[in-house]
């Protein structure tokens, strides 16, 4: 079963070789948000290096999460799509329990709560999460138009796949993230956070009200 792996790069090149060693065997759908002539170069010979119809997107401009994401599913040709961060290690293989994944369902390796009104949320977090891609499409996958900025695009997705009856799941993987890696090191990416905190409770409220 092809699993199609789709990442947002944005510079900090010296993540790849960890990453590319944990997505071999994988269709990787590499999307270049801007990143500097040297970064380029360097996820353009890595996508080649991977083979398994992998694929190059280059942006010219940082068109954020939600939209590169949906940019790479768009282009998946595999049955199971990982959207997943590039600050990545493996530690053992992980991709033979991501083929597992059951239709009907999103999977993560760490989920958390949110509380909006009283209503309590679970999601799944955005640096690591999968499932089949026709679930994905069903709910037209990533909001890339609401938000300001990044984060909080991950709770607002699963708020949306568990009204259309979709299950959150945590599944253990032999994965490493180093959190916040890439977010530290890109200039206003934490500006709009409580932007986006306020959307999302917006969604919430408007789809118990509606």
């Amino acid at each position: 079963m092809i699993v199609s792996i789709i990442t947002p790069f944005h510079n900090c090149p010296e993540l790849l070789p960890d990453y590319e060693k944990a997505v071999q065997g994988a269709q990787v759908i590499a999307i270049d948000n801007a990143s500097d002539p040297d970064t380029a170069s360097k996820l353009e010979a890595m996508v080649s290096r991977l083979g398994n119809g992998s694929v190059y997107v280059r942006n010219n401009e940082n068109v954020k999460f939600g939209k590169a994401n949906n940019q790479g599913l768009a282009l998946a040709d595999g049955e199971i799509v990982v959207f997943m961060n590039s600050d990545i290690k493996a530690t053992g293989n992980w991709l033979d329990r991501v083929q597992n994944a059951k239709k009907g369902a999103f999977y993560s390796p760490t989920s958390g709560v949110r509380t909006v009104d009283d209503q309590v949320l679970r999601y799944l977090e955005g640096w690591c999460i999968f499932g089949h891609k026709s679930d994905f499409e069903m709910i037209g996958g990533w909001n890339e138009t609401d938000f300001p900025g990044i984060y909080w695009e991950d709770n607002e997705l699963c708020y949306r796949a568990e009204k259309a009856g979709l299950l959150l799941k945590q599944a253990i993987l032999p994965l490493q993230h180093l959190s916040n890696y890439t977010s530290r090191r890109t200039k206003g990416a934490y500006d709009f956070s409580e932007a986006n905190h306020a959307v999302f409770e917006r969604i919430v409220r408007e789809g118990k009200n509606g």
